[in-house]
């Protein structure tokens, strides 16, 4: 199932993908990177799964590893 690179981005809200989620039982990893209008880039992952602590542990240590640079 993929909840981010089937959308219509000028459409769908975080809302949708939420919804999207809540209605499947799969386990589920999706991903866009994306380069905005300004230049810049932007990274979307969404991930469905009984548990996710140690994704969610291991994604704040790479946020703190960029905030101490």
């Amino acid at each position: 199932m993929s909840l981010l690179n089937d959308c219509d981005y000028e459409t769908t809200t975080l809302l949708n993908v939420i919804q999207k989620a809540e209605q499947s039982d799969e386990n589920t990893y999706d991903m866009v990177h994306l380069t905005l209008d300004s230049g810049r880039e932007l990274i979307l992952l969404a991930v469905t799964a009984e548990q996710l602590d140690p994704m969610a542990d291991l994604l704040e240590s790479v946020r703190i590893m960029r905030e101490e640079r």
